[in-house]
Parts: C-alpha cells; sequence; structure tokens
C-alpha cells in the first residue's frame, strides 16, 4: 500500500509565502520532486524495510494489528510478488524480496495494483523483474512463476492513485501446485456494494515495521467514501495549519496572510477518493491494510458463503511527521473498486 501525507500541499505553500513578495512565483517551476528511483518505488521500498525488520511467525504475529496468521489454504487465489533480483534460491531470500500481493482470477492471469507494477511514472515494469509465488500461506514455501506480461491500466494516475489496478500475466496457465490454488470471482459493474463486514489479506508492514512470515488476515468494514474523506481533508488540514504556523514564526510572515492562505486552500479543498475508490478500514484504525499489502484482495462474504472480490489494496495517508505509516485513528484506508474494471479484467482475459 502507498501510504501519503500532506507535505506535498505543505511544501508548495512554503515555496510560495517563504519568499519576498517581489521574487514570489506562483507556479510550480522550483517545487523539488523526489528522485526517480530503480524500478517500482513500492518494491524497493517494501525490500528495504523487510531487510531491516523482524519476520514474526504463527501467535505472536496474530497479536499485532488486530490481525491473525490465516489456515493454510484458506485463501488459495492469494499470491505474493517477488523482486526476481532478490530471489537466490534460499527461503531469505523468499522473504526478502516480497514486495506486494495480487490474486489469482483465472488460471495464467493475476489481478493486482497498478502501483506494484508500475515505475514512479506509471509505465510497466519489466516481465522479468517480477516473480508471482502462488500456493502457500508461509512466504517460504509454494511455487514461484514466471511472468510473461505486465498490463497497468491506462488510465493510472501515479499521483492521485485512480484507476490503480493491474494484471499480471503468467508465462504459464497453472496446471499444477505444492499448495492449494483456485482463483476467486471479482465484483461486476452491476452489482451494488454494500457496506459492512470485508476480510483483507497480506504480508504487509505490522507495528514496529515489523513483517510476518505467514499470511494475515484482518477484518475491517466497508463504509462510505465520504468517511474516508472527511478523516483525511481533518488531519490534512490539521497537518497543513501547523506546517503553516511554524514556517510563518520562522520567516516572520504575518498571521493575517498565514490565515488568508490557509483560508484560500480551505475552500478549495476536494474530495481525496474518486468513485473509483472504496473506503475501508475501523475508526481506531489498528485493523488495517500496511506496505506490503498493496495488491491484494478486499473480499466480502455473499449470501451462500464464497468469496467476492470487491476492491485491490491501494493507498492510505498518514499524519504529517509520524514514524507510523499505518494504524491512525479515523485514516481508513482506500482500496480500487474492481466493479468499475470488470468489463476491462475480462477483455484482457478472455484475450
Amino acid at each position: 500500500m502507498k501510504f501519503l501525507t500532506s507535505s506535498a500541499t505543505a511544501l508548495s505553500v512554503f515555496c510560495m509565502l517563504a519568499q519576498p513578495a517581489l521574487a514570489q512565483d506562483s507556479s510550480f517551476s522550483k517545487v523539488a520532486v523526489p528522485a526517480q528511483g530503480t524500478g517500482t518505488s513500492v518494491a524497493n521500498y517494501v525490500v528495504k524495510e523487510r531487510a531491516k525488520a523482524e519476520n514474526l511467525t504463527g501467535e505472536t504475529a496474530s497479536r499485532i494489528y488486530g490481525g491473525r496468521a490465516a489456515q493454510d489454504g484458506a485463501w488459495p487465489h492469494q499470491v505474493s510478488l517477488h523482486l526476481t533480483e532478490r530471489l537466490d534460491g534460499t527461503v531469505e531470500g523468499l522473504y526478502g524480496s516480497q514486495f506486494c500481493g495480487g490474486s489469482i482470477v483465472a488460471r495464467q492471469w493475476v489481478l493486482t495494483a497498478a502501483h506494484c507494477i508500475a515505475d514512479d511514472e506509471g509505465r510497466a515494469v519489466q516481465p522479468g523483474e517480477v516473480a508471482v509465488k502462488s500456493g502457500a500461506a508461509d512466504l517460504g514455501e509454494g511455487d514461484l512463476r514466471a511472468v510473461a506480461q505486465v498490463i497497468v491500466h491506462e488510465d493510472y494516475d501515479p499521483r492521485t492513485g485512480d484507476a490503480d489496478i493491474g494484471l499480471i500475466q503468467l508465462a504459464e496457465p497453472i496446471s499444477d501446485s505444492s499448495g492449494p490454488v483456485a482463483a476467486i470471482p471479482v465484483q461486476t459493474g452491476s452489482t451494488q456494494l454494500p457496506e459492512g463486514p470485508a476480510v483483507v489479506i497480506g504480508w504487509g508492514m505490522m507495528e514496529e515495521a515489523k513483517f510476518p512470515v505467514d499470511l494475515m488476515e484482518t477484518d475491517i468494514d466497508i463504509v462510505s467514501n465520504a468517511t474516508c474523506n472527511k478523516g483525511m481533508a481533518e488531519v490534512s488540514q490539521r497537518d497543513l495549519g501547523a506546517f503553516l504556523l511554524a514556517i510563518g514564526t520562522e520567516n516572520r510572515i504575518p498571521m493575517t496572510s498565514l490565515e488568508e492562505a490557509y483560508s484560500i486552500i480551505l475552500n478549495n479543498w476536494g474530495d481525496a477518493l474518486t468513485n473509483n475508490m472504496i473506503c475501508a478500514g475501523v475508526p481506531s484504525g489498528k485493523r488495517t491494510s500496511c506496505n506490503g499489502d498493496s495488491g491484494g484482495p478486499l473480499m466480502i462474504k455473499e449470501a451462500d458463503g464464497d468469496w467476492l472480490q470487491v476492491g485491490i489494496v491501494s493507498w492510505g495517508r498518514k499524519p504529517l511527521g509520524s514514524n507510523e505509516p499505518c494504524g491512525h485513528e479515523n485514516l481508513y484506508s482506500v482500496y480500487t473498486r474492481v466493479s468499475n474494471y470488470f468489463d476491462w479484467i475480462a477483455s484482457h482475459v478472455r484475450g
């Protein structure tokens, strides 16, 4: 999952306010942009964090972030994505190379988030950079599968997270496996998404920057997009106000000017979520997805007891200056609404 702060907005305001009046440049031409990394930025971040973290197993891990270790075979559609450059034929290499999740939707196709398989510009990475592991809840077990094609949705916007959906075509259809493997159905565009209980799964980061070896599952609730928008706006506006006051004090900017800038921004504040996104979590934030869970499925149980994928782990937001990437009160996680992309998925899988 990609976690964002309001620092970009604050930096833009700083660049406009902290200069002498005659030297002001109201464009963003002088705003510093992050240097481009190699490969997928999310992949590089997660594997670096994994290299520093303690790997937790079983009962120890089940106490963290309100989740629990999944039973073997409980989620046969779940796969893990691995950076091939980190694979060295050892179990440690499997642990250290995992960076995202995905779900099997057909024998040769895996559904995931676009930001897992795209570079910083939103372009698909090369198939040889990614391997898919299926058939096991333990990262050290299962089957590694080569990738033939990586597809990022043509409307994916890495800045806003809109259309955060992608597909991975395996080099060969799955015909045998060392463990349970199955496909999960995805929600069609003709069905409504009810608010209420859901489950998210993954091998993502937990409290104290630790990672699980076993697949974790967590019970959350799907809520209205307005709930996400409200919580994110409150946190970001509070962060922005604190940033402006600090910069104003340091640079002797009149309080009236700071208040005017703050008022202008608030009057033009837009919603963080689009209709292509789903809001889910719990008010406390203590049960949620996190970095490394990206691309995994958000699921609801249907009346017949079968599971249906309705979302893809996409992004979240954290307060400015927080050392914890996840688990913040009133900051829900955001998921790609797969029903809006059912036809897109089907067009590639059928092809």
